[in-house]
């Protein structure tokens, strides 16, 4: 019996270490297509969740605001954008409270255009936080006969109440997708402006969130699922 105690004894503290030394072993001589394997394993044994960016919305209420070339407007762009983030940050940050995307549609319809100030918007419909995403020159095809999105985006988030500045600001780089384009005879333009803007929002609300960059890998492959937008 003592045996096989040591036995298992050994084996719980020298397994971990060798086989991580087999991982940089295979590593080191295999070629592109084995590493990602190599890589994929590593994560399945510790995990490599990114941390989350700005994390002081946890146990907050939190209002989205969504504009457009800095034009806050109820159009198809800022509400599908807004609801994609409310939804995402709401099941992904710890005890958040979202406000109602439709309510904060109204109290920006109650502003006069070009004036409205996320800080304000914050305190009127109760929030602690205010997460503002500006979507700038947002196109959808490439020529004719392809679809490839491509956007910039802005994201500031500000405490409410006027007067308030920002407390976080981001700027993301130009976001294409797909890399490879689809053609037009695939979906039509509101399908495919669906998936872009999704995918968009989900890079966005990860800034709050731990997220597992190595999903960023087959991104290109998601716009075979569009049953699933």
């Amino acid at each position: 019996m003592n045996k096989i105690t040591d036995r298992s004894a050994l084996l719980t503290t020298y397994t971990p270490r060798l086989l991580l030394c087999c991982v940089a072993m295979l590593m080191l001589t295999a070629n592109a297509g084995c590493v990602r394997m190599m890589a994929n394993m590593i994560y399945m044994i510790k995990g490599n969740d990114a941390p989350a960016e700005f994390k002081e919305l946890e146990e907050k209420k939190v209002a989205v605001l969504v504009s457009t070339n800095g034009v806050h407007a109820s159009d198809a762009t800022c509400l599908l954008m807004a609801r994609n983030i409310t939804m995402l940050l709401s099941g992904k940050v710890k005890k958040i409270q979202m406000v109602s995307p439709d309510e904060v549609d109204r109290l920006v319809q109650d502003v006069q255009l070009g004036q409205v100030d996320p800080a304000v918007i914050g305190s009127r419909s109760g929030a602690d936080y205010v997460v503002n995403v500006d979507v700038s020159d947002l196109k959808l095809k490439e020529g004719k006969t392809l679809y490839k999105g491509r956007s910039s985006s802005t994201v500031t988030v500000y405490k409410s109440g006027e007067g308030k500045g920002p407390v976080f600001r981001k700027s993301l780089p130009e976001f294409v997708y797909p890399q490879t384009g689809a053609p037009v005879t695939d979906y039509d333009e509101a399908t495919f402006q669906r998936i872009y803007l999704t995918t968009l929002a989900n890079r966005i609300a990860r800034i709050f969130y731990p997220y597992d960059p190595t999903t960023d890998v087959a991104i290109d492959a998601a716009i075979s699922s569009v049953g699933s937008f």
